[in-house]
C-alpha cells in the first residue's frame, strides 16, 4: 500500500494488519506499508510521513520491531518503551499500542505462538504438555544482529521474489527463521537446550539421509526427522556434525543441489535457472550458483546451456 488517504489507510490497517485504532498526527499523512505472510511466519514494513497511533487487541502470535529510520515506541500492559534497532519480544496476550514519529520506517516481524512451541518442544526433545513461556527481557545482542540480519535479508528476498517461490523454498525460509528466534531469546526451555543431548549413533544419521534423500522436495520438519531417529532434534544437529555432515539442512541442500543438475541437464521447454533454484528450495539466486559451482564445478548456467545445445 502506497496512499495519502489516511480512510483507506484506517481500512487496510484493520482489514490485513488486525488494527482496532488508528489517529494520525498533524502534518501531510502518508503511508507506505506491506504484509507478507508465508504460514507461521507474517514480515511487514511501514513507513509514515506523519506521526501516526496504531493500536492492536490481544493476539495469538509474538510480534518483534525493528526500527529502520525515525523515533518509536511502543506500549502493552507491561512496559512502555522505544524502538530501537530491535525490541524484546511483544507477547500477544496484551493489547498493543504504537505510536509512529514523522518519518518513521520499521520492518515488524509475528510468529504464530503455537508453530513456536511445536518447533522449541522438537528441538528440546521435550513430549510434555509444558507450554512454551517466553522472556520478555532485553535479547542478547550478539544473537539479535544476527536475526535482525536474517529478518532483513527475508525482506529483501520476499520482495525481489515472492511470486516465484515453491512452498518447499518458503517453507525453508520460515524454518531457518523461527529456529534462529528461538535461538535468540530466553524462555522457559533455554535450560533443555544448553544441557547435553543424549547420544544416538550413526544409525540414527543413516536414517535420517535416507529419509531426507527420498523426499528431498518437502521441507525440513524437525519434529519428522527425530521422530524417525527416536531422538531429539539437537541429538540430531549434534550427530550430524560427529559424522562431519554439518547439520540435516546442509545434507538437504547438497541433495537438493544435486537434482537441480539433474533438472539442468535435462530440462523441458521454458526451464530457467530461476525456476530450478526455487522448486529445489533454494531463494538466494546468487548463493544457489555459487553453492552449484562448488558441487558440480560449474555455474548452473553452464549446465542449462549446454544441454539446451544437444
Amino acid at each position: 500500500m502506497h496512499s495519502h488517504d489516511s480512510e483507506l489507510a484506517r481500512e487496510r490497517l484493520f482489514s490485513v494488519y488486525g488494527a482496532d485504532g488508528f489517529d494520525k498526527g498533524r502534518g501531510k499523512f502518508g503511508i507506505r506499508a506491506n504484509y507478507a505472510k508465508l504460514t507461521a511466519v507474517g514480515l511487514g514494513f511501514c513507513s509514515y510521513d506523519c506521526p501516526v497511533v496504531v493500536t492492536y487487541p490481544e493476539a495469538n502470535f509474538v510480534r518483534q520491531f525493528f526500527s529502520i529510520e525515525g523515533r518509536a515506541s511502543f506500549t502493552t500492559s507491561d512496559r512502555s518503551t522505544s524502538i530501537g534497532a530491535w525490541t524484546p519480544i511483544v507477547d500477544g496476550k496484551s493489547r498493543l499500542r504504537l505510536e509512529f514519529g514523522e518519518g518513521y520506517r520499521q520492518l515488524v516481524l509475528r510468529i504464530d505462538t503455537l508453530a513456536l512451541e511445536r518447533t522449541i518442544k522438537a528441538l528440546a526433545g521435550d513430549a510434555s504438555d509444558k507450554r512454551l513461556e517466553l522472556s520478555e527481557c532485553d535479547p542478547n545482542p550478539s544473537s539479535m544482529s544476527f536475526v535482525r540480519r536474517q529478518v532483513f535479508h527475508l525482506a529483501e528476498e520476499l520482495e525481489a521474489f515472492a511470486d516465484q517461490y515453491s512452498p518447499l523454498a518458503r517453507a525453508e525460509l520460515e524454518r531457518e527463521l523461527v529456529v534462529r528466534f528461538l535461538l535468540a531469546h530466553e524462555h522457559n526451555f533455554s535450560d533443555l537446550l544448553r544441557r547435553e543431548p543424549r547420544g544416538a549413533g550413526r544409525n540414527a544419521v543413516e536414517r535420517i539421509e535416507a529419509f531426507i534423500e527420498a523426499n528431498w522436495s518437502r521441507p525440513i520438519d524437525l519434529e519428522e526427522i527425530a521422530g524417525i531417529a527416536n531422538v531429539s532434534v539437537r541429538t540430531v544437529f549434534r550427530e550430524f556434525a560427529r559424522a562431519g555432515k554439518g547439520s540435516p539442512a546442509q545434507f538437504a541442500k547438497r541433495v537438493r543441489l544435486q537434482r537441480a543438475g539433474e533438472l539442468l541437464r535435462s530440462p523441458s521447454d521454458g526451464t530457467t535457472v530461476t525456476a530450478v533454484a526455487f522448486r529445489c528450495g533454494f531463494q538466494n539466486i546468487g548463493r544457489f550458483a555459487a553453492d552449484y559451482l562448488r558441487l558440480h564445478g560449474e555455474l548452473p548456467s553452464e549446465t542449462l546451456k549446454r544441454a539446451q545445445s544437444r
